[in-house]
C-alpha cells in the first residue's frame, strides 16, 4: 500500500513539475513575439526608400536608362529565341540517359545523339555571342573595357 502512494506522489510531483515548466515556456514565447513584433514596427518606420532596380548589367557602371532598356530588351529577346533550344537539348539529353542505361545500348544512337546534342549546343553559344556583341555596341569605351574583363559565364544548359 505504501509504495502505491509513494508512486502516486511522485507521478503528481512530475506532473506538477511538467505544467510549471510548460508555463513558464510559452510565457517566454509569448514575450518573444511581442518584442519581435515591436522591433518589426520601429524598422518598418526607420528603413530607407526601397533598392533600386536590380542593373541589366552588374558591375557595368554609369549605364543610362536608354542603355539599361536596350540591353534589358535583348536579353528578353535572347531568352525567348533560347528557350526551346535549351529545352531541346535537356530532351536529348534526357534521351541520351536512357539509350546509355539499356540493358545492351547502341554506340552508333549514342554517338548520334550526342552530335544532335552538341549541334543545339552550337547553335545557343553562336546565339550568345551575337547577343554579347550586341551588348558591346551599346556600351561606351569605358563600359565595354569592363565588360569584355567579365569571366565568361556558366553553362546552364
Amino acid at each position: 500500500m505504501k509504495t502505491k502512494q509513494i508512486l502516486a506522489i511522485i507521478v503528481i510531483f512530475v506532473m506538477g513539475l511538467q505544467l510549471s515548466l510548460n508555463a513558464q515556456d510559452s510565457k517566454t514565447k509569448t514575450e518573444q513575439s511581442l518584442h519581435q513584433n515591436q522591433l518589426q514596427g520601429e524598422l518598418k518606420n526607420h528603413l530607407p526608400n526601397p533598392p533600386p532596380p536590380p542593373s541589366v548589367l552588374p558591375g557595368i557602371p554609369n549605364l543610362s536608362k536608354e542603355q539599361s532598356e536596350s540591353i534589358h530588351k535583348l536579353q528578353i529577346t535572347l531568352a525567348i529565341a533560347k528557350l526551346p533550344l535549351e529545352n531541346n537539348v535537356r530532351e536529348k539529353e534526357a534521351r541520351l540517359h536512357t539509350l546509355s542505361t539499356l540493358k545492351n545500348p547502341d554506340i552508333k544512337e549514342i554517338e548520334k545523339q550526342i552530335d544532335e546534342i552538341g549541334v543545339v549546343k552550337i547553335q545557343l553559344a553562336k546565339m550568345q555571342a551575337a547577343h554579347d556583341l550586341d551588348i558591346r555596341n551599346i556600351l561606351d569605351d569605358e563600359q565595354r573595357l569592363i565588360f569584355d574583363k567579365r569571366p565568361p559565364m556558366p553553362e546552364f544548359f
